[in-house]
């Protein structure tokens, strides 16, 4: 009986081991990666409130709270 429940524990500390490496791996392959950095060519993007929309006023909702 008792060989039985070593076994299970020996097989869950593998699984678990192997599941830290696997999520190790994914974690430094996204740090490594390219995707994360800002790409260096945005100047033909308007910045947040330069463009014609923000500058139109938005509707407020009723004080008597009465909006369906």
């Amino acid at each position: 009986m008792f060989q039985y429940v070593s076994m299970v524990g020996i097989a869950a500390t593998v699984v678990t081991v192997l599941m830290v490496v696997a999520m190790l791996y994914l974690v430094w392959g996204a740090v490594g990666n390219s995707v994360h950095t800002p790409t260096p060519n945005d100047s033909d993007r308007p910045e947040l409130g330069e463009s014609d929309e923000a500058d139109e006023p938005q509707n407020e909702l009723p004080a008597d709270g009465n909006s369906a």
